[in-house]
């Protein structure tokens, strides 16, 4: 119509018949109109409607700035306290609960650091004091005779030292956290191998020392702490069993996975006194045997690590005691190699 393009629109009736046309715009038309007209409306409703989401927003984020505010303001030296913010939200109290989870954790690993530090200072003190004093008697000794006694006390203590130091060592290393790196591996000629290592001592007490299992035990487990276990349990048991004495080392599989016993016909372990057993530096009493009180912590911890359960009860009975008898649960997960 009049050589422009149009938009139309019909519609017919039983007698009548409708006829719409609208000149049709061009996009720089509907552009212009859009800038304009409309660009105006939106200019002045967008803050209008974005004003009130953005006080929404910055309201509810209010909860976790106080957070950041609170963490950032931790000294992780000094302060592990409870972090005690107001979440306000449902959804936001369960990161507040995570946070002094971790706290608490820290607090623990922290408190356990303190006081394995003052007890190994404590513990090495009187052994270094023990080299000191017998270096001091071999520099003033007066003939061989007193040289010799101070030469062997002085190789004493420092065995001692080096014990405990390994102990130490044994235990910093199983306290890490880091994840446990499983190999494969056949129990029973890893605890032959280990029994041989320890008969040469066994023969020199006039101890005997057996193993009872079966042929072949396949499993994957964190070998190192296995060797803890059981070379710390052997020890223990060497220590405690006079000459003469017994211990029996047996490997078998339960329902619940493989077993490893160890025991012995020694002074045993009272009945009240067992559940301090495999605390941190506790020493028994009826005994003259001296040890560091770490043998068996670094077995519990080392159990621990393995995904098992050591328990401990009576051994194999005999004139004057009862013997000890530890136990240590594997489970059934370790066993065969994939």
């Amino acid at each position: 119509m009049d050589g422009r393009t149009h938009w139309t629109y019909r519609q017919d009736g039983p007698r009548w018949s409708l006829q719409l046309a609208e000149p049709a715009l061009s996009r720089g038309q509907l552009l212009g109109f859009a800038g304009g007209a409309l660009g105006m409306q939106l200019l002045v409703g967008f803050p209008l409607m974005l004003l009130p989401l953005w006080i929404a927003v910055y309201t509810g984020l209010a909860p976790l700035r106080r957070l950041a505010r609170r963490l950032n303001s931790l000294d992780l030296r000094q302060d592990l306290a409870p972090l005690d913010v107001d979440l306000r939200y449902r959804e936001l109290r369960p990161l507040g609960q995570a946070f002094d989870a971790l706290l608490q954790r820290l607090r623990q690993r922290r408190a356990r650091e303190r006081a394995f530090v003052h007890e190994a200072a404590h513990e090495l003190r009187t052994p270094l004091a023990v080299v000191a004093t017998q270096a001091h008697a071999l520099v003033q000794a007066p003939d061989a005779h007193a040289r010799a006694m101070a030469t062997a006390g002085l190789q004493h203590a420092i065995t001692r030292s080096a014990h405990l130091s390994r102990q130490l060592l044994d235990l910093a290393s199983l306290d890490n956290e880091q994840p446990a790196m499983p190999s494969a591996v056949d129990l029973v000629h890893f605890c032959a191998e280990r029994l041989a290592e320890q008969a040469g001592m066994a023969r020199e007490r006039g101890i005997a020392l057996e193993l009872d299992a079966p042929d072949h035990l396949p499993a994957r487990l964190d070998t190192l702490a296995l060797q803890s276990v059981l070379q710390n349990l052997l020890d223990n048991a060497l220590r405690y069993v006079g000459r003469g004495g017994r211990i029996d080392v047996s490997l078998d599989v339960t329902p619940d996975g493989p077993r490893l016993a160890v025991a012995d016909d020694g002074p045993g372990i009272a009945l009240d006194d067992r559940a301090l057993a495999f605390e941190r530096f506790w020493r028994g009493s009826g005994h003259d045997a001296q040890g560091s009180g770490l043998g068996l912590a670094i077995v519990a911890r080392a159990a621990e690590r393995l995904g098992g359960q050591v328990t401990l009860g009576d051994g194999l009975a005999r004139p004057g005691g009862c013997g000890a008898r530890f136990e240590l649960q594997l489970p059934a997960t370790v066993l065969g190699v994939p």
